[in-house]
């Protein structure tokens, strides 16, 4: 459990941004506008993201699911890499990476996936792993379909150049 968390993005899942801080009760020792952050909200941000709170983090409900789903993408994404004799993936919750061999080869398998109707992002320097972040009121079917696509992008670049990192 973190004593502060700082979050500077759409909480609300309406896409309006703002600045929070979440901090334990027996820490929070600040007044009224002594905590700034960057980025400045608005007043339907603040509304939509006190009823997202209210909705999804009321209970153990949303952490007991991401955990399940988190579970689900790591099984999915451990065959996947093992299908094509790539490195374990690394991730934690609905947040994964799935690293391939070489520079820009992530960039291909999100070109395959993007072209099948998913949105992933590539990441480290070079662009040699894929990046899996679905937001956190994913669906079990859209999880499946994303994962599947995901597999079938990896399958489509694999078969044209050999990704596996060989130790």
């Amino acid at each position: 459990m973190p004593d502060i968390v700082c979050v500077s993005k759409s909480i609300s899942g309406y896409g309006m941004p703002m600045a929070l801080t979440l901090i334990r009760p027996e820490y929070d020792v600040w007044r009224p506008d002594e905590h700034n952050g960057t980025l400045h909200s608005y007043n339907r941000a603040f509304v939509t993201a006190g009823r997202a709170l209210e909705t999804f983090w009321s209970d153990g409900a949303l952490q007991t699911r991401t955990t399940v789903l988190g579970e689900r993408a790591s099984r999915s994404l451990t065959e996947t890499a093992r299908l094509h004799g790539l490195a374990t993936p690394r991730g934690r919750g609905l947040v994964w990476g799935l690293t391939l061999d070489r520079p820009g080869a992530a960039q291909e398998v999100c070109d395959a996936a993007y072209l099948a109707g998913l949105l992933l992002e590539t990441a480290s320097l070079q662009d040699e792993a894929v990046k899996l972040l679905p937001p956190l009121t994913v669906t079990d079917e859209q999880l499946e379909q994303g994962l599947a696509v995901l597999d079938e992008a990896v399958a489509s670049v694999a078969g044209v150049r050999d990704l596996a990192i060989r130790p």
